[in-house]
């Protein structure tokens, strides 16, 4: 009889259900939605730094570019080239360090002395920018045009002067972007702050909390 009863209540014991562990899938997933939420909460914080980040790819685009500005400036006798040249790759750089001090992290308000000198300098570099555009392209259809430019030597030309021409436009559009950006942030900050970045505790989760406060 007892070797029936154990048995009976070996039978009645049930292995307790495995909690289902998510794929790898929802994992990565789970990840990534937490990294843009921790993203937008830094945003609400620093709404500027769109701005900022805008401003960096002007200054990578122009940088980069420099080779071909070099050459272009070079072989394209025109004046003010080479200052334009000059004064924008300077500007660049200052242009992020006055951005950084217009905005320091542990202070609320801008600082209204380096953000007016920001403004100066990105309008600068946009003078300088169309300044060197138009001066190109007016001297490169007047070669084309006189007729004194051979097939080669425009070949050659063709090389780095509609790339230096291409990233002009570019540098121009991105820094006026900036421009923009860097005074509007008040007004697309208060968007952002509408976005819901609160974090959603699973029951699963609340009941593991709830757990473990228990044992200690």
């Amino acid at each position: 009889m007892e070797e029936m009863q154990n048995a009976v209540e070996l039978n009645d014991v049930q292995p307790s259900p495995e909690v289902d562990k998510p794929s790898k899938f929802k994992a990565f997933l789970g990840g990534v939605k937490e990294w843009f939420r921790k993203f937008t909460v830094k945003l609400k914080r620093r709404p500027m730094n769109i701005a900022f980040f805008v401003l960096i790819i002007s200054s990578i685009v122009y940088l980069c570019s420099l080779g071909n500005f070099s050459q272009t400036a070079l072989n394209i006798y025109v004046n003010w080239l080479g200052l334009s040249v000059f004064v924008n790759t300077l500007f660049c750089i200052l242009s992020l360090l006055l951005f950084m001090n217009s905005f320091p992290k542990r202070s609320k308000k801008p600082k209204i002395v380096m953000l007016v000198l920001l403004f100066l300098f990105i309008a600068a570099m946009i003078a300088f920018d169309i300044v060197f555009y138009i001066n190109i392209n007016n001297a490169y259809t007047a070669d084309l045009n006189s007729g004194v430019m051979t097939p080669e030597i425009q070949a050659r030309l063709d090389e780095y002067v509609q790339p230096a021409l291409r990233s002009t436009i570019a540098h121009i559009v991105l820094v006026g972007l900036g421009a923009i950006l860097t005074a509007t942030y008040p007004l697309y900050g208060k968007l952002i702050n509408k976005i819901n970045t609160r974090k959603v505790i699973e029951s699963t989760e609340l009941k593991e909390e709830i757990d473990t406060e228990e044992d200690v």
